[in-house]
């Protein structure tokens, strides 16, 4: 039987990136995926010629910043191609394209020039921006073992306020109208929540990163992100297995000490990481453990967060034919976001606002010359989608029809251009990711499920960790990572030298640069 110092369940980006950073520390691990590729949401597909990336829109900090420092963790910085964005985002508001501008003073005068009688209150709303990243920064680079400390320092500050609001509380706290809030926030689809439910913590976290170390796409697509972290882990001695499901987490004396597949191999581990959601860790994979059984039931009591639908569309021509030129575009239609979540969740696709993601604009070399690819994203919810075949079936056809009428009507002529149109809904969610409700963003990102209030890496079990989106910090590329590398590192200090394997040292490996 194999032994590892540690084993991953799950090829996601939390699992990859715990997997990446402990061999990067130089323990010996293995990564277990039921999926024929690794990344969870991170992946691409391919029809009738076309690349589609499954989930990436940008992220903040690439190079230099926050989130180029957890690549070079993982030593995986260098098998990437940063790619920045011309803006972090786009929005048609009231008949008229808005570019968002990357820098912050930018930023700030557009929304003086919009917002005329409220420019006293545009300052303090940015400097109460900067105070929350200052406080952001000072907490996020204590030690675990001094955040208590720093918690105590800071906690009158900014930043420990506002994680205990709503986006919407932070922003209105300074008394901007309601139609500049509205304004303001108008990228909430993208963290699953509308302003008045989503934490302000999940909102200015990735808005700092975009304004102060500007917005990226990754040449190649968010497969190309998970492909460096699955090389990072093999060049160091790792392994990755895909199309290998684990069936049951083994315990000896109460503790996790290996995994078993569902085609009957075992493994053995000093430690054992899932980065799949808890439920089904805890009710699958567990399921005679009797304090799994009452922890089910706890996780199972969270609210979970929303899901998507997604029409990937491929066309005989660039986007930028049909007028398409923007990188990602906000289409609001709908001012009001509260009454737009409402059609989100009831399954209304001929109505709200949408989010439209074109590719080509972002990465040129993701697809041939003279191929478009564009992507449609509408929050939802499993329950909109029939469990029977025949009606799934219909109803895809029906809301792929609607969403390619609402493009026709943007940009007349875009239905003679599809050569293909593959909608992927909540229940395409739940197929490939086994998240209850096909859930995209973990546990709904609200004020008392965000930061520290959110479930532990931890688990129940001695030795078993519990990472990704379900987990602190939160969801998202950037949260799913950040937890995965947190974790790794309390492991290796719980692991500490003597535990590793001995035939696997961190001398012994190191990664090359590519």
């Amino acid at each position: 039987m194999s032994k590892y110092d540690v084993i991953v369940i799950g090829a996601g980006l939390g699992g990859l990136s715990c997997a990446a950073r402990l061999s990067a520390l130089g323990y010996r691990t293995a990564v277990f995926e039921s999926h024929t590729l690794a990344g969870g949401f991170a992946t691409e597909f391919t029809r009738k010629g076309y690349t589609f990336d499954v989930s990436l829109h940008g992220v903040g900090g690439l190079e230099e910043g926050s989130f180029g420092q957890m690549l070079k963790g993982c030593n995986a910085d260098q098998r990437i191609v940063p790619l920045r964005k011309k803006h972090p985002y786009s929005i048609r508001w009231e008949g008229q394209i808005i570019d968002i501008p990357s820098d912050m003073q930018d930023y700030v005068q557009l929304l003086k020039d919009m917002f005329p009688a409220e420019q006293t209150a545009i300052d303090k709303l940015f400097a109460g921006i900067r105070r929350f990243g200052a406080g952001f920064s000072a907490f996020s680079s204590s030690s675990p073992g001094r955040w208590r400390k720093a918690a105590g320092l800071l906690k009158a500050g900014t930043f420990f306020r506002w994680t205990q609001m709503t986006t919407w509380e932070a922003v209105s706290q300074f008394g901007l109208s309601d139609r500049f809030t509205e304004f303001f926030t108008a990228l909430w689809p993208y963290y699953g929540l509308p302003p008045k439910r989503l934490s302000a913590l999940y909102f200015f976290t990735p808005w700092i990163g975009y304004h102060l170390e500007g917005t990226y796409y990754i040449q190649g697509g968010a497969q190309a992100l998970s492909n460096a972290l699955v090389a990072a882990i093999q060049s160091a001695g790792g392994e990755v297995h895909l199309r290998s499901q684990v069936s049951e987490i083994m315990l000896e004396g109460g503790k996790a000490v290996g995994v078993r597949l569902k085609k009957g191999d075992a493994y053995e581990a000093n430690w054992i990481v899932s980065g799949i959601s808890p439920h089904h860790t805890y009710g699958r994979l567990l399921e005679h453990h009797a304090a799994a059984r009452r922890e089910l039931e706890a996780v199972s009591r969270l609210e979970t967060g929303t899901s998507l639908t997604q029409l990937y569309l491929g066309l005989s021509c660039e986007p930028h034919e049909l007028g398409i030129t923007e990188e990602d575009l906000i289409l609001n239609d709908v001012p009001d976001s509260e009454t737009d979540y409402e059609f989100m969740m009831s399954g209304q696709y001929t109505k709200g606002n949408w989010m439209l993601t074109n590719y080509n604009a972002m990465d040129p070399t993701l697809n041939e010359p003279g191929k478009g690819v564009i992507a449609v994203t509408f929050l939802d919810r499993l329950e909109n989608w029939p469990a029977t075949r025949p009606e799934y079936k219909a109803k895809k056809e029906t809301v792929t029809r609607q969403i390619l009428e609402r493009l026709e009507q943007l940009y007349p002529g875009f239905g003679s251009k599809v050569v293909v149109a593959e909608l992927g809904t909540p229940r395409t969610m739940q197929r490939y990711t086994a998240n209850p409700g096909g859930a995209v963003y973990g546990y709904a990102q609200t004020v008392r499920q965000s930061g520290i209030k959110r479930l532990k890496h931890k688990s129940v079990v001695d030795r078993l960790s519990l990472v990704g989106a379900w987990t602190q910090p939160g969801g998202g590329f950037q949260g799913s990572m950040s937890s995965g590398i947190m974790e790794a590192d309390r492991i290796a200090a719980k692991l500490g030298q003597a535990e590793r394997n001995n035939t696997f040292t961190h001398e012994t490996y190191q990664t090359p640069r590519t």
